[in-house]
């Protein structure tokens, strides 16, 4: 910790990186508390598919293999990770469109996997 506060002084990490842990930690407390509900919906849920989508190694070691950030946390900050781990975290405009857009390319997907599947089948 008093590392990181040397390099927010002394300017190698920037001053927005305080403001994305104070995020992050809120967000952790409200997200696995009985008040969870307190977070917007597209919050918890970009929350929910940020934790499914890292990478398995970065969420078992509680940091990032690539960067050494430390994901339980940040992955519920506005941030990204520098090591790609997670998506970046969208308004709910946006993320309503990217759902959308995920439904259907998923029913694409599904289609085109149920066509095949009868072809070679046969």
């Amino acid at each position: 910790m008093k590392q990181n506060f040397l390099m927010i002084l002394t300017g190698k990490r920037p001053l927005i990186d305080v403001w994305f842990y104070v995020q992050g930690n809120y967000r952790y407390k409200l997200y696995y508390s009985k008040y969870k509900w307190l977070l917007r919906r597209h919050i918890r849920e970009q929350i929910k598919f940020r934790i499914q989508r890292m990478k398995p190694e970065c969420y078992e070691q509680g940091s990032c293999i690539i960067c050494g950030c430390e994901t339980t946390k940040l992955q519920m900050a506005n941030k990204v990770c520098d090591g790609a781990c997670y998506p970046p975290m969208l308004k709910a405009g946006s993320w309503e469109h990217f759902k959308s857009r995920m439904r259907e390319t998923t029913a694409m997907k599904l289609t085109y996997l149920a066509q095949n599947y009868h072809v070679t089948n046969k």
